[in-house]
C-alpha cells in the first residue's frame, strides 16, 4: 500500500509541474505546449471600459483552434488580489485563461503603459504589439494564421 501511494503522489507531483504557467481560474499550461499555437496576451483592467467591451472578441478568438488567449490584469502586476480577480473574470463573463504568472517570467516584456495592450506571441516571442481598442475582425487580422 505505501508503494502505491508513494507512487500516486510522485505522478500527481510530476503532473502539476508539467505547465510552467499557472492560469488564475486553476490549472497550469505548458508554455514549450503553446509554442505551437498563436497566442494572444490581452492585459486588461476592468477600469478600462475598451478592455470590457473587447471580452466577448477575446472569448469568441479563443474557440479558434490554432489560437490561445490569456488574459492578465493590469494591477496584478502589483495591486489586484486573487479572489478581486477571479470576481471580475466571472462578472466580465471572461472564458478565456486569465495567467496568474506574471508574463514578464514568461515572454520577458515590459510592463505595458496603459490598457487595452494585446501581444501576439509566437514560438513564444512577442511578434506584435496593439495599444488600441480591437474587433473580433482586427484581432483575427493581427494574428494572420
Amino acid at each position: 500500500m505505501r508503494i502505491i501511494l508513494t507512487t500516486l503522489i510522485i505522478f500527481l507531483t510530476s503532473c502539476q509541474k508539467a505547465g510552467d504557467l499557472e492560469i488564475s481560474q486553476g490549472g497550469f499550461l505548458s508554455s514549450k505546449e503553446l509554442s505551437e499555437e498563436v497566442i494572444v496576451l490581452n492585459i486588461w483592467a476592468d477600469w478600462c471600459p475598451p478592455c470590457i467591451k473587447e471580452m466577448p472578441y477575446f472569448n469568441k478568438l479563443d474557440e479558434h483552434p490554432e489560437i490561445t488567449v490569456l488574459g492578465f490584469h493590469f494591477d496584478q502586476f502589483d495591486l489586484l488580489d486573487e479572489l478581486e480577480l477571479l470576481d471580475l473574470i466571472e462578472k466580465l463573463g471572461m472564458e478565456f485563461a486569465n495567467l496568474k504568472t506574471d508574463p514578464r517570467d514568461v515572454w520577458g516584456i515590459e510592463i505595458p503603459g496603459h490598457v487595452p495592450t494585446i501581444m501576439i506571441i509566437k514560438d513564444n516571442e512577442v511578434v506584435k504589439t496593439m495599444i488600441t481598442p480591437q474587433t473580433y475582425e482586427s484581432l483575427l487580422e493581427a494574428v494572420d494564421i
